[in-house]
C-alpha cells in the first residue's frame, strides 16, 4: 500500500508488512491501521501509537483510535499477528511471542515515520494486554514518550495463573491436560521464557512522570494485586482507580478517553483547545 500522503486527514488505511527471514514466531506478518487526523492543526504532527489487545474482534482499540483522530491526533493500531491463548504451542514460546509483537510495533512505527510528518515523542495508549505489551515496548523504543496504560499488570505468567475467565479457564485446562500440572510443570517453563520480557522487569526503564496508569478496583481477568505490582514497578506514576471489573470498564470509556486525551495535550505541550 502506498504511504497515505503528508498534512492530509482522510480516512483509514490499512498496512501490511510481510514478516522478514528467520522470524521468532511466524504468523500473519504485521497488519496496522492508520488513522489520519480528522481535522488539521497541532495535534496532527503527533502520533498515538495502541498495541493489540488479547482476543476477540478490535473493537476497544479501534474507538480509542478513532477518538484520538477526532481529536485531531494521528494513530496507528495494531492487530494480532498470532492468538495468544494457544495451548497448542510449548509456553517457551511466550517470551518470544512478546518480542515478537514489540519488534512488530516497532517496524510499524518506523513505517509510520517514513510515511507521515510526525514530532517525537509519540504517544502510547495499551488496554489490558495492550499495556503489558505497551510496558516492554516503550522500555525499548526511544520515539516513544508519554504512555497511558489501562488495566496494565504483571509478571504475565502470573496474569496467566489468576485471570478469572473462560478462555483462560480453557487454555489452562488444555495446555495442563498435553502438557502436565500448571504450578509444578508449567509454570517454570513460562517463567524462564519470560526472562527479559516481562513487563515487571521492564517497567523501571520508563519515566513515571509520563505515564498515566488506570487500573480497575474489582477486576477477576488482570486481578488489582497485578495491577498494583506493575504500578509500584514503573514507580508509582499517577493512577485512576475505577470502581469496576475489568469487562465493566466499558461504562467509563468517555472518561478514560477524556483523561487520555488531557495526558497526551499536556506532554505534547499543547492546549485543550488547540485546533
Amino acid at each position: 500500500m502506498e504511504p497515505h500522503p503528508k498534512d492530509q486527514t482522510g480516512p483509514v488505511k490499512t498496512v501490511h508488512l510481510p514478516d522478514l527471514p528467520g522470524v521468532d514466531v511466524p504468523g500473519a506478518g504485521v497488519t496496522f491501521h492508520w488513522h489520519p487526523p480528522e481535522r488539521p492543526g497541532p495535534r496532527a504532527r503527533h502520533g498515538i501509537v495502541v498495541p493489540p489487545i488479547l482476543a476477540g474482534d478490535y473493537e476497544v482499540s479501534t474507538l480509542f483510535a478513532s477518538s484520538f483522530a477526532s481529536r485531531g491526533y494521528s494513530c496507528l493500531r495494531f492487530e494480532r499477528r498470532v492468538e495468544w491463548l494457544d495451548a497448542e504451542r510449548e509456553p517457551e514460546v511466550l517470551g518470544p511471542l512478546v518480542a515478537q509483537y514489540v519488534e512488530d510495533i516497532r517496524r510499524g512505527i518506523a513505517w509510520w515515520s517514513e510515511a507521515g510528518d510526525l514530532s517525537a515523542p509519540l504517544g502510547l495508549f495499551g488496554v489490558s494486554m495492550g499495556a503489558i505489551i505497551g510496558t516492554v515496548l516503550a522500555a525499548r523504543e526511544p520515539s516513544l514518550g508519554p504512555a497511558v496504560l489501562c488495566m496494565g499488570g504483571g509478571p504475565l505468567t502470573e496474569v496467566l495463573t489468576t485471570a478469572r475467565e473462560e478462555m483462560f479457564d480453557d487454555f489452562r485446562s488444555d495446555l495442563t491436560k498435553r502438557l502436565g500440572g500448571w504450578e509444578s510443570a508449567l509454570m517454570p517453563r513460562f517463567v524462564r521464557s519470560m526472562k527479559g520480557h516481562d513487563p515487571i522487569e521492564m517497567a523501571p526503564l520508563l519515566d513515571p512522570s509520563r505515564v498515566l496508569f488506570v487500573g480497575t478496583i474489582f477486576d477477576r481477568v488482570i486481578h488489582p494485586t497485578h495491577q498494583n505490582r506493575l504500578w509500584e514497578a514503573l514507580g508509582r506514576p499517577r493512577r485512576i482507580r475505577l470502581p469496576c471489573g475489568h469487562y465493566s470498564a466499558a461504562l467509563f470509556v468517555p472518561l478514560i478517553r477524556y483523561l487520555a486525551g488531557r495526558w497526551f495535550d499536556q506532554h505534547f505541550e499543547l492546549s485543550p483547545q488547540a485546533d
